[in-house]
């Protein structure tokens, strides 16, 4: 405490205690108090004391901040203390991340927060980017973007038709741009449709790895809200962003499973729910414009009737692919893709007799027989699958 604010409190003191004195005698010469009281001694009594340890806090304060003292510490001392005590703020900082006074005093600040935010994001975030670059490195894309499905053509059984009309109709295009451009052709959108289990998702990832394009996998369960206008504005978001993903990457493709729950089919009348209606709006608009930026759009459906007639006309839907049930020689091929990952010493003749007794089955079915084999080969502490496994 400076002298200057000592005398101030001194000052104040007196003034304090000499009121109380006027009062007192008051109080006195109206007969309220005795002539001489306790009350008039300690009222006396208490000025000492104040100035005594007013005096005293004055020369603590004054000495605290002399110049001397100043001059006194080590310029070498100060800065390894400064650095210390930024390294301590940098591990152990006063506020979490995004709670710091500037965050919360108002938008006027957003902009510095934001800064800091993105700088941590470049280092830290890894919400959107795996380690082994298998997703697109972008924290700010809502959606899961995939570079690697670790599925390509060669793993799929059977299909050869299908493959080969993909493609020709669909990598063809996309893998020489500049004479398609030319042309005028660019890549279809597609539906996959057929019985469950045939393959179709299967299918629809070993082309993004054939297109060699950023894939997003999504179901109709994805897009689906129970909020008012939600389904559409993500249906918005995912074709601005797909848009936005096929810029940087050269193409895109988005894939929906079930496609026949957000791109249903609409009657036109009472029964047609406003929230549907705005969904498959919005699923209109931006199939228009996939093949200007380079996105393919694959739908699978096991409905293809159900799906709305204005989505499925050209422009918008080019593309129908048949996924059915697999004919013998097809069950055979899917099975030996599904042995030929897995250590086993089952012969052709094995496999054409297991394709044979396995009609009707589908992709799903048969990949079901050879990972029941694989469980009890390791149940029984093999690593080889064998003939009696497959029983």
């Amino acid at each position: 405490m400076s002298r200057f604010n000592m005398v101030v409190v001194t000052t104040g003191a007196v003034l304090v205690l000499s009121g109380l004195w006027i009062a007192n005698t008051t109080l006195r010469d109206v007969g309220w108090l005795p002539e001489v009281g306790p009350s008039t001694v300690a009222l006396t009594a208490l000025i000492g004391p104040i100035i005594y340890y007013a005096d005293r806090l004055s020369e603590s304060g004054t000495s605290t901040t002399s110049n001397d003292d100043r001059a006194e510490i080590d310029p070498e001392d100060l800065k390894a203390r400064t650095e210390r005590w930024s390294e301590e703020a940098m591990i152990n900082p006063a506020f979490p991340s995004g709670h710091g006074p500037e965050e919360a005093s108002g938008d006027g600040n957003l902009a510095a927060g934001n800064e800091s935010n993105e700088a941590a994001g470049d280092s830290d975030d890894t919400s959107r980017t795996s380690k082994d670059d298998t997703e697109v490195e972008d924290s700010e894309f809502e959606f899961n973007w995939l570079n690697e499905t670790g599925v390509n053509f060669a793993d799929i059984g059977g299909m050869e038709g299908q493959k080969q009309e993909l493609l020709r109709d669909v990598i063809t295009p996309l893998s020489n741009r500049e004479k398609a451009n030319a042309l005028g052709v660019t890549a279809p959108n597609i539906v996959f449709h057929g019985p469950p289990g045939t393959g179709k998702t299967y299918l629809a990832k070993a082309l993004a790895t054939e297109l060699d394009l950023p894939v997003a996998l999504l179901s109709g369960a994805d897009i689906q809200s129970k909020w008012i206008n939600e389904s559409a504005s993500t249906v918005r978001a995912l074709f601005a962003e797909a848009q936005e993903v096929a810029s940087s990457e050269g193409g895109a493709v988005v894939f929906i499973d079930e496609v026949d729950s957000v791109l249903k089919q609409r009657t036109g009348g009472g029964n047609t729910h406003e929230e549907d209606t705005k969904v498959v709006n919005e699923f209109l608009g931006g199939l228009e414009e996939t093949g200007e930026h380079n996105i393919v759009f694959i739908g699978a459906t096991n409905r293809l009737n159900a799906l709305d007639d204005a989505g499925m006309r050209s422009g918008r839907i080019d593309k129908k692919v048949h996924i059915g049930k697999p004919d013998t020689a097809a069950r055979e091929a899917i099975l030996r893709a599904q042995l030929d990952e897995r250590r086993h010493d089952i012969s052709d003749a094995e496999i054409k007799e297991l394709a044979a007794r396995t009609d009707e089955a589908v992709a799903a079915d048969l990949k079901a027989i050879i990972d029941k084999a694989a469980k009890k080969t390791l149940v029984r502490g093999g690593t080889v699958v064998r003939s009696r496994d497959l029983r």
